[in-house]
């Protein structure tokens, strides 16, 4: 039962919480403008919200960024997306998506999600976040058994070219159908690293 909720949830993030404008009927041709680091609750529902980046803040983290942890290699690549809207968030926003590939140590590739389109990456902005200003993420993983997790990343410094990255895995069971449901704990995939500095590429 559980495995089919997170399925469901996990179909419903990637096909309907972001519609690319103009791929279904615009229901707001003149929009109101926010900025993106407003409060959420301050913005009604369908009511022509727009969540715009407005200070251009997103560009500086798009690019392909590197990092390296327990003998792994992650190519990571963000892109901006503009004026899409959320199903679930009842307006229109700008935000980040991001694909990577990991590889071991010789070059090998273990993980790589580089060629899927934009509108089904496993990694998908939400906000900045009011606590402490770092971008979230939520990721999702169908092929590997709906692994999912959230994501937040910071500049380090003012030059912008180096980026802390922390990922936090959001369960602990493995689905009995799971290709490593019978592994141990230690060989469970393990695609993104949980704490890692990123340098720009």
């Amino acid at each position: 039962m559980m495995k089919k909720i997170i399925c469901i949830l996990a179909v419903v993030f990637g096909s309907m919480l972001y519609s690319q404008k103009g791929t279904l009927v615009d229901l707001c041709p003149q929009k109101t403008i926010v900025p993106l680091r407003a409060a959420l609750l301050e913005i009604p529902e369908d009511q022509c919200y727009y969540m715009k980046d407005t200070l251009n803040e997103l560009p500086d983290y798009e690019g392909t960024w590197t990092g390296t942890w327990n003998g792994k290699i992650i190519y990571i690549t963000f892109k901006k997306m503009s004026e899409k809207y959320s199903w679930i968030h009842k307006r229109y926003n700008d935000f980040l998506i991001a694909k990577f590939k990991t590889v071991d140590a010789n070059g090998n590739i273990l993980f790589d999600n580089t060629q899927v389109s934009d509108e089904n990456v496993k990694i998908k902005g939400l906000s900045f976040r009011k606590i402490d200003g770092k971008y979230s993420f939520i990721y999702i993983d169908p092929e590997l058994c709906y692994l999912s997790g959230s994501i937040r990343i910071n500049f380090t410094d003012a030059t912008k070219t180096q980026m802390e990255w922390s990922y936090g895995q959001d369960r602990e069971w493995v689905p009995t159908d799971c290709y490593f449901y019978h592994y141990p704990a230690s060989q469970h995939p393990e695609p993104l690293p949980q704490n890692v500095i990123l340098t720009k590429q």
